[in-house]
């Protein structure tokens, strides 16, 4: 397996982090066909081969970068992965519950398709008022994300000089992003990255800035 140059000078040339914290956001590799039209929510998939390399590609774009910590949601699609990291490292993933995907109520697990056949509304409200609108006993993007900052007020006095690698689904990570950089909510799906995609934010005390985003375009 090969890098492109840019992909991998991208992780190389970042300065270190010394007065901030450098966040390595992944969003949870390629889904197995038999997840890709369900309503996951926070609950288990499987990754497809395709996703499986994607965490190969990972463990090669990070072998530079010296990874204090890596921190993931429960769910196995973002726990294996993070664990698979970790052994590289002889450390331990470290999964939070904070981390899960948004709940998808009583949608969660089923086939769109399905869902539509009897709430075709609800599903369109729900698009169409992405962040805002919840499924069925539910909760909506903004909750969900509430979630993950509450995570990093626990874990930001202690990862200053440090590289973090958090592995979330797609929806939390641009919605926490967009949350670090003082965005609206609403324009999160301007950072949306596809299945096992990389953004690196640089977390100061007085503000975050992006280092790159969505780098494993440039992979192969």
């Amino acid at each position: 397996m090969e890098l492109r140059r840019g992909a991998a000078e991208d992780a190389r040339v970042l300065t270190d982090p010394t007065d901030f914290c450098r966040l390595w956001l992944f969003r949870h590799p390629d889904l197995d066909a038999s997840s890709a039209s369900v309503a996951v929510g926070s609950g288990p998939a499987e990754l497809s081969r395709r996703g499986r390399s994607q965490v190969l590609q990972w463990i090669e774009l990070l072998k530079d970068v010296d990874v204090a910590e890596i921190h993931c949601s429960p769910q196995p699609q973002c726990h294996d992965p993070a664990r698979a990291l970790a052994q590289q490292r002889g450390i331990e993933a470290r999964t939070h519950t904070l981390l899960r995907d948004q709940e998808m109520g009583r949608w969660q697990g089923r086939r769109w398709d399905e869902v539509m056949q009897t709430e075709d509304g609800a599903v369109r409200t729900f698009f169409s008022e992405f962040g805002d609108a919840k499924a069925p006993g539910g909760e909506n993007l903004g909750q969900a994300v509430e979630r993950v900052l509450e995570w990093w007020t626990d874990t930001a006095p202690s990862v200053l000089g440090k590289n973090l690698v958090v592995v979330l689904p797609g929806s939390v990570l641009s919605g926490f992003a967009a949350a670090m950089l003082g965005m609206r909510l609403s324009r999160c799906v301007s950072l949306n990255l596809p299945h096992g995609g990389l953004g690196v934010l640089d977390v100061f005390q007085n503000g975050t800035r992006v280092g790159t985003w969505n780098a494993t375009a440039l992979l192969k």
